[in-house]
C-alpha cells in the first residue's frame, strides 16, 4: 500500500475537515476588538487597490513611522475589497479558517522534520535517526491535534486575531527553514547557515509586521537545537560558525531584551498606572492563568471556553488565592525538571520549554489584559507535540497491537473536532454567544454587558435588562461601561413614568432607599426611586472615573453617550450636564494614557461642538491634535469641525502645515487630498458669491 498517497489523502481529509468543522460559525458577528481595528476602521474599507489606498490601510493605527501590524491590517483591507466593498462577515473569517489550514500543513510538515530527528530521547546521529522508530502517521496526529484543539478558535473566529494566526506562519515557516538549513550543516551541504539564518530573519520580520510576538522564533529555533541535533557531531570549523550563530540570534537578543527590561522599566511600569492590577499581581496571576491554559489543552471541556475570562480571579498575593503560591511552587519545581530533562532531549520537557516561551512575552511583564485562549496558538504546539507522541507510545504498548491504536487516536481527533464544531456554532450568532459566555462565566461583566444590550436591542423587560448592567457592574467596581447604559435607561424610564406610562403596579407603595447594595436591588418603575437611582448612579460613575484608572472601554462609553445625546435621542438629552461633568473629572484623572486621553478630549470637543460651543470644542479639538501628531484623523477632524464653523482661515493652515510636512508624503494623501479638495470648493464658491 502506497502511504504517501494514503497520508496526502487524509491531510486532504484533514483539511476539509477543518472548514466543516468551522462553518456553523462563519456567519458569525465582529466581536469585540474586531470593531475598532475592522468595522470602525475607515482606511481598511478601500475603494480600488492602489499605493495610496494600500499604503494608508497598512498605516491605519494612524502612526505615519511604522505599519504596527501593517500585514494583517493590509488583508482586512483585500478581504473588503474583494468582499464587494462591504465588511463581510463570512469572506473575513473564512479567510481566517484558509490561513489556519496552512498553518497546520506548516505544523504537519514542522513534525515530519522534528519526528524525523527524534529517537525516544536518545541523541540521534543522522537527520534519519529514529524514524523507523516513529509511526508514519504521527506528524498527520500532531497537525489534526493543533488544527481541530477548540483552544485554537479565538484565534481563528475572532477576525482580529488573524494577527495572531498571520504571524504564526511566518514563525513556522521561518522554523521549517532553519531545520532545513540545520540538516544542511550537519550533512555538510552547504549554505545551511545561510537558510538557518534567513529563516529567523524572515520569520521575525514578516511575523513582526503581524504581531510582535514573532521575535520568539530564535529561541524557539534554539529549543529545536537543543532536543533534535547535536552540535557535537559537527566539524570544528562548522561548531564554531553554529557558535557565532546562536551568539548573534539568540544570545545578543536575550541580553538586548534584558537591557531593554531594565531601561524601560519606568515605561513599562508607567503601563500599569492605566490597568487594575499592579505589576505583581499581574505576575502572580499568570502562574495560574499558564494552568488554566493547560487544562483546556489537556481537558476541553467546552463550557471552560469564553470569548472573555474577565471573571478570572486576581492574585493579589502569594495566598489570595491559596492556589497562588502552589502554582508559583509547582512552575518552580517543572522549570527545574524541565532545564534537567534538556540533557535527556525528553519530548516532555521540550513541550513545557516551547510553551513557556511561547507564553514568555504576552504572560509576563507588559501590562495586558489577564486572559485570552487565543495567545496559546503557537505555544500550544510543543504541548501536542508531545502528547500526540506519548499517546501513540503508551497506547502501542498498552494495547499490543498497532492496528488498535488507530481506533482510540481516532476517536480522539473525532471527539476534539466535535467540541469545536460545537463551539463554532454557538459563535454563530451575537445570541448564542452572549447566552453561553453569560451562562458559563456569570461574573464577567463583559458577558453581562452583552446580555443587557442584547435584551435592549430585542425588546426585553427592563427590569431584567437594567439588572444584567448592575450585576455587571458590580462585578467590575472599575468599568463605567453597564453604568453609562443603566444611566440611559433610568433616564428614558423616569420619562415614561412621568407620562403616565409603564408605570410599576407598587407606584403607591414607600420608596425603599437606595443603599450600598443599589446596583443589585429589584428595579421599581416609580418617580421618586428612579430619580433616586439616576443620582446614585452619577455619583457612581463620578466616583469610578476619578478614583480608578479611565481605559479605553470608558472613553469610548463617553463617546457613545456624546453621540446618543448629538442624535437627540430621547434617553439621552437629559444627560447632558451630567455627561459634561464626568468628561471633567475624566480628564482630570492621571491614571490614562495619553492615547485614550486625546481621544477623550475629541469625543469632548465634539460634544461641546454639538452644543455650540465653539471656542471650547476647537480648542478641545486642538489640544487632541497635539497629543497625537503622527496621527493624520486629528487634524482632519479639527479640519472639519473649522469647516462646520465655518472658519476657513484655520482650514488653510491646517492645510499648509499638512502638505509641508514632507514626512505626511505617500501616507494619507488621498484624504489630504479630500481636504485640499473641500477648501478648493470653498474658494470657488466664495468666488461665484462675489461675482
Amino acid at each position: 500500500m502506497n502511504h504517501r498517497l494514503i497520508l496526502l489523502f487524509l491531510l486532504a481529509v484533514l483539511g476539509v475537515g477543518v472548514f466543516g468543522v468551522y462553518g456553523p460559525g462563519l456567519e458569525g458577528p465582529f466581536v469585540f476588538d474586531d470593531h475598532p481595528n475592522i468595522v470602525g476602521n475607515q482606511l481598511v474599507a478601500v475603494d480600488a487597490l492602489d499605493g495610496e489606498n494600500l499604503r494608508d490601510a497598512a498605516f491605519s493605527l494612524g502612526n505615519r513611522h511604522y505599519p504596527d501590524r501593517g500585514l494583517a491590517r493590509l488583508s482586512f483591507a483585500l478581504n473588503y475589497y474583494f468582499a464587494g466593498e462591504r465588511f463581510d462577515r463570512f469572506a473575513f473569517k473564512l479567510t481566517n479558517v484558509v490561513i489556519h489550514v496552512l498553518n497546520g500543513l506548516l505544523v504537519y510538515w514542522l513534525s515530519v522534520l522534528l519526528l524525523r530527528r527524534y529517537a525516544g530521547g536518545a541523541r540521534p546521529p543522522s537527520t534519519q535517526a529514529g524514524w523507523s522508530a516513529m509511526h508514519a502517521y504521527l506528524p498527520l496526529l500532531v497537525a489534526a491535534l493543533w488544527l481541530l484543539h477548540p483552544i485554537q478558535l479565538t484565534s481563528v473566529l475572532y477576525v482580529v486575531q488573524r494577527m495572531t494566526s498571520m504571524s504564526a506562519f511566518f514563525v513556522l515557516a521561518g522554523l521549517l527553514l532553519f531545520v532545513v538549513g540545520r540538516n544542511r550543516l550537519e550533512s555538510g551541504r552547504g549554505h545551511g547557515l545561510t537558510w538557518m539564518f534567513a529563516g529567523l530573519a524572515g520569520g521575525v520580520g514578516l511575523g513582526f509586521l503581524c504581531k510582535q510576538n514573532s521575535i520568539l522564533l530564535p529561541f524557539y529555533a534554539f529549543l529545536v537545537e537543543l532536543f533534535f541535533f547535536r552540535h557535537e557531531v559537527l566539524p570544528q570549523a562548522a561548531r564554531r560558525r553554529l557558535y557565532g550563530f546562536y551568539a548573534l540570534t539568540v544570545a545578543l537578543p536575550a541580553v538586548v531584551a534584558v537591557v531593554g527590561l531594565v531601561v524601560a522599566w519606568d515605561a513599562i511600569a508607567q503601563g500599569y498606572l492605566y490597568r487594575d492590577f499592579t505589576l505583581w499581581e499581574r505576575l502572580l496571576t499568570q502562574s495560574r492563568v499558564l494552568f488554566f491554559y493547560l487544562g483546556l489543552l489537556f481537558f476541553p471541556h467546552i463550557r471552560a471556553f469564553g470569548l472573555y475570562h474577565d471573571d478570572f480571579a486576581l492574585s493579589t498575593g502569594l495566598l489570595d488565592p491559596w492556589t497562588t503560591l502552589l502554582s508559583v511552587l509547582l512552575w518552580a519545581g517543572l522549570v527545574g525538571l524541565a532545564l534537567w530533562g534538556v540533557r535527556r532531549r525528553a519530548l516532555w520537557s521540550f513541550a513545557l520549554l516551547w510553551y513557556l516561551v511561547g507564553h514568555s512575552l504576552e504572560s509576563t511583564f507588559v501590562s495586558l489584559e489577564l486572559v485570552f485562549e487565543h495567545r496559546n496558538y503557537l505555544p500550544s504546539f510543543g504541548i501536542l507535540f508531545a502528547t500526540a507522541y506519548y499517546l501513540v507510545w503508551g497506547l502501542d504498548r498498552l494495547l499490543r497491537k498497532r492496528r488498535l491504536v488507530y481506533p482510540v487516536v481516532g476517536l480522539l481527533v473525532l471527539v476534539l473536532a466535535f467540541t469545536t464544531f460545537t463551539r463554532a456554532g454557538i459563535w454563530s450568532s451575537q445570541i448564542t454567544l452572549n447566552m453561553f459566555t453569560a451562562q458559563n462565566h456569570p461574573e464577567s461583566y463583559r458577558s453581562l454587558t452583552g446580555t443587557g444590550l442584547l435584551s435592549i436591542a430585542d425588546g426585553g423587560d427592563a427590569r431584567d435588562t437594567f439588572a444584567a448592567f448592575g450585576r455587571a457592574a458590580a462585578a467590575r467596581e472599575t468599568t463605567i461601561v453597564p453604568l453609562a447604559e443603566m444611566s440611559k435607561m433610568a433616564a428614558g424610564l423616569r420619562a415614561l413614568v412621568a407620562a403616565g406610562a409603564d408605570a410599576d403596579p407598587g407606584a403607591g407603595a414607600p420608596t425603599p432607599a437606595v443603599d450600598a447594595t443599589w446596583l443589585e436591588q429589584p428595579l421599581l418603575l416609580t418617580g421618586p426611586y428612579l430619580a433616586a437611582v439616576e443620582l446614585a448612579l452619577d455619583k457612581e460613575m463620578a466616583r469610578r472615573l476619578e478614583v480608578f484608572p479611565v481605559i479605553a472601554e470608558s472613553v469610548y462609553a463617553l463617546g457613545r453617550l456624546s453621540d446618543c445625546w448629538s442624535k437627540k435621542f430621547d434617553v439621552c438629552l437629559p444627560l447632558a450636564d451630567k455627561l459634561e461633568r464626568w468628561y471633567a473629572i475624566a480628564l482630570g484623572n492621571p491614571r490614562m494614557n495619553p492615547q485614550d486621553r486625546a481621544l477623550l478630549k475629541m469625543f469632548r470637543g465634539r460634544f461641546h461642538a454639538e452644543r455650540g460651543e465653539v471656542e471650547l470644542a476647537v480648542t478641545l479639538m486642538r489640544e487632541a491634535a497635539l497629543m497625537q501628531p503622527d496621527n493624520l484623523s486629528y487634524p482632519l477632524k479639527l479640519a472639519a469641525l473649522h469647516m462646520e464653523f465655518d472658519q476657513w482661515d484655520e482650514v488653510a493652515a491646517i492645510l499648509r502645515r499638512l502638505e509641508s510636512d514632507k514626512s505626511w508624503s505617500g501616507f494619507g494623501s488621498r484624504h489630504i487630498g479630500w481636504l485640499r479638495e473641500q477648501y478648493e470648493n470653498h474658494l470657488s464658491a466664495s468666488a461665484t458669491v462675489v461675482q
